[in-house]
């Protein structure tokens, strides 16, 4: 018997050794006498001070939108509706931190069938259901409670020195697109590690989704200190990421929202900071933006858009007019520009500028821009089949997307449009601005130089503006300049411009390629280039962007809008 005794000791002290080991919290409810005893790493998770104590203490240190559900759990295993019991919640510990925990237990009866002891486990979460796993930064859930606290220290102390930022990679799902997931990952983590490293004080940075990181920036005094820090983790991202022997320039927008005492709620305070961000990345350069009264409504607005142009594409509210491109030397038209136009149902005609942009930063310019080409393709041939003998020599340009660009299937795509609408391929243009060549120039060339092969012209667009244009030229297989407008609209008053346009036509004869001036405007303009030898060219002095049936109506008229000089060829 001693030595069963002595036996019996030991296995309790092994337990009770396991027990104080775990990183489990151990409890047990005697809901009787309304009693509840926790072991000290339930004490240190809950922070409830005394071993011994009523449920209570417990109840009321879970968050108010998880206790009702969890008194419920408990009150289903106290009257013998369940056995056991297992729930998920927030329980704000002694030092004001929110700790996301797991209960578990199971139920004791008595010979009678009462219940008699509900004991279990707690096991705190924190660290995995706040933590993002790729990065290692907090959460959003993180994010929000901290936030919330946050907020509720500014009401109860007057502090109001800080501010939300809302933080965006640039361009992330074309670098994803480039360097494949693995890469994107890194890129990532890298960002992640670059701004922890700027955070001062008792910042926090996180990670909300995708791309997307939120900082909670204090002490900022004022916005000057919130913009300050902006640019200090700009420059610091903006360092050079290098990826399997790729190199890439990481560019980051932000936007800025500062606390004060109107904000009840932490979600309004990140609404506020992305309205800034979404203005910062419409910038034609990500940069920093700070949020303004109004911003809120405006992003309502775009939403609401969004949602619009998603409905119109599949309803058929876009709709194509086409611009006249003129033979300088001989007043000939010799082509059109596609450009596309929403019949929106509330606004009206809406012009590219309104809802491409959204287009861009949605995804949505992919099906767009499909439906832009087919239809494009589609209008010529229609035209030519009506027997409009000044149709069949003519050529249609269409504006090719950066993501449009990017696609691994552009000249199959390219190919099938081309096959069903019956058009030849040696018809049809292709416009590609630089910014579409950035990200990933080897395959840049390997698409252009099989459109080529197809038979399809390349036409650069907006040339002069970017810094790597003549790089861009050297390099990839374009027939065609067309100079950016800004150039055209000094070319008589500007001496600057009138000299880049003169430089831009000898480098296109050096090379063999024909060019077209885009945005002419008025009869002195188009005289300078004339004088130039600028071969081509269009604008509002010709036409502005036109209907189908307005073309047809030029057509039959065999005048271009009351200038007879300008003919079919």
């Amino acid at each position: 018997m001693p030595q069963e005794q002595s036996g019996g000791h030991e296995n309790w002290y092994r337990y009770a050794l396991a027990l104080e080991a775990s990183q489990e919290g151990f409890w047990d409810w005697d809901p009787v006498a309304d009693r509840l005893w926790g072991s000290r790493r339930w004490q240190a998770i809950t922070g409830v001070p005394e071993s011994c104590s009523p449920l209570s203490a417990w109840l009321d240190r879970v968050h108010p939108y998880d206790k009702p559900r969890f008194e419920a759990d408990l009150g289903a295993v106290r009257t013998g509706k369940c056995s056991a019991v297992r729930n998920e919640h927030r329980i704000r510990h002694s030092t004001g931190e929110w700790r996301w925990v797991t209960t578990r237990g199971i139920v004791s009866h008595d010979e009678s069938g009462r219940v008699t002891h509900v004991a279990g486990s707690l096991t705190d979460n924190t660290e995995t259901r706040t933590a993002d796993a790729l990065t290692g930064l907090p959460n959003r859930l993180f994010f929000l409670d901290y936030l919330e606290a946050r907020l509720e220290r500014g009401r109860q102390q007057g502090d109001w020195d800080f501010a939300v930022l809302s933080v965006a990679l640039d361009r992330f799902d074309r670098v994803n697109e480039t360097l494949g997931s693995g890469g994107g990952d890194r890129l990532l983590m890298e960002t992640a590690q670059r701004l922890q490293h700027q955070l001062p004080g008792r910042s926090i940075a996180a990670r909300l989704n995708g791309a997307e990181f939120l900082v909670c920036l204090e002490p900022t005094h004022s916005e000057a200190d919130a913009l300050r820090f902006a640019e200090e983790a700009r420059s610091a991202v903006r360092q050079p990421f290098v990826w399997r022997g790729q190199r890439i320039t990481p560019q980051l927008a932000i936007g800025i929202a500062r606390a004060d005492a109107s904000y009840a709620h932490p979600e309004d305070l990140m609404s506020d900071a992305e309205s800034a961000l979404a203005h910062a990345r419409e910038q034609e350069r990500p940069g920093v933006v700070c949020y303004s009264h109004g911003m809120r409504e405006q992003a309502l607005e775009k939403m609401q858009l969004e949602a619009d142009l998603e409905k119109a594409i599949r309803a058929g509210e876009l709709v194509m007019y086409y611009q006249p491109e003129v033979d300088l030397r001989t007043n000939h038209i010799v082509g059109f520009e596609a450009l596309v136009r929403w019949r929106h149902g509330r606004r009206g005609l809406l012009p590219p500028s309104e809802f491409i942009p959204l287009a861009e930063e949605t995804g949505l310019i992919l099906p767009l821009g499909d439906w832009g080409l087919a239809e494009a393709c589609r209008q010529l041939v229609t035209w030519r089949k009506r027997g409009l003998a000044e149709m069949q020599n003519v050529r249609m340009s269409v504006n090719l997307s950066a993501r449009q660009f990017d696609r691994p299937d552009l000249v199959q795509r390219v190919r099938r449009v081309l096959e069903e609408s019956g058009l030849g391929a040696g018809a049809l243009r292709l416009e590609v601005t630089e910014s579409s060549l950035i990200s990933d120039a080897a395959a840049a060339v390997k698409t252009m130089r099989s459109l080529s092969e197809l038979g399809v012209g390349l036409h650069m667009d907006d040339f002069g503006v970017g810094y790597s244009s003549l790089h861009y030229l050297q390099r990839f297989p374009f027939d065609t300049l067309k100079i950016d407008r800004s150039f055209v609209q000094g070319v008589v008053s500007d001496r600057e411009s009138r000299q880049i346009v003169r430089s831009i036509l000898d480098l296109a004869r050096s090379f063999g390629m024909d060019v077209v001036a885009e945005g002419i405007e008025d009869a002195a303009q188009l005289r300078e280039l004339k004088t130039m030898g600028c071969p081509c060219g269009q604008g509002y002095f010709f036409a502005k962007p036109m209907a189908p049936a307005a073309i047809e109506t030029m057509i039959e008229s065999g005048h271009l809008t009351a200038r007879p000089a300008l003919v079919m060829s």
